[in-house]
């Protein structure tokens, strides 16, 4: 029997094929975010970064992790998908409004929610590490 033919590697599309550092992937990451014109889910995310050389599902999902922690993106629950924040590194609470017919999403932010969340977590001894708030329904275009 004669061994079998060696497989070759994949082609980068970066010209010097070095492995990038965390760093320069959530870079690369929060850019796609940052351009998208709806939340997008961790896949597809993954298919507008394949081109940047990032081609494995838990790159991706590291970034957004580092992202999120970072205060940078924000996952979205009712959507399972991702957005960049609207106020990268704020430190109030979350609110967005996301359109149930076209996807439309906006973030707002008001500093006196993030007190009043607060105090109701605490009236029920309940430790709140973030707060995200979704409210659905549709956008003024969606509505003519």
């Amino acid at each position: 029997m004669s061994p079998a033919p060696a497989r070759k590697r994949p082609q980068l599309s970066r010209p010097d094929r070095r492995r990038r550092g965390r760093g320069e992937n959530d870079e690369i990451v929060f850019a796609a975010l940052s351009k998208a014109d709806r939340p997008l889910t961790a896949y597809e995310l993954l298919g507008r970064l394949r081109t940047k050389g990032i081609t494995a599902p838990p790159t991706v999902y590291r970034s957004l992790d580092r992202l999120i922690k970072d205060g940078r993106a924000h996952r979205l629950e009712s959507l399972n998908a991702f957005v960049a924040c609207a106020k990268p590194h704020h430190r109030s609470s979350a609110i967005f409004v996301i359109c149930r017919k076209c996807g439309t999403t906006a973030e707002l932010s008001d500093v006196k929610l993030a007190p009043q969340i607060s105090d109701w977590a605490k009236r029920l001894r309940f430790h709140a590490e973030e707060s995200i708030l979704e409210i659905r329904g549709e956008c003024v275009d969606c509505q003519a």
